[in-house]
């Protein structure tokens, strides 16, 4: 819910943040595997739900 919240904020106050692929806050958390590659990238506003499921598909 939060994180909904959030986005609409950004997207309201702040479009340009939530396009491109800079890192735009030091919240975005990276998906890694067991070969040190990136697997996937998640916003601050992407749902913990969103990650744990990565996260047990990766395992």
């Amino acid at each position: 819910m939060q994180a909904k919240l959030l986005k609409l904020m950004v997207a309201d106050k702040a479009p340009e943040w939530l396009h491109g692929d800079a890192i735009k806050w030091n919240f975005t958390k990276f998906l890694i595997n067991a070969e040190g590659q990136v697997v996937k990238r998640f916003e601050p506003v992407d749902s913990m739900d969103e990650v744990q499921a990565s996260i047990e598909q990766l395992l």
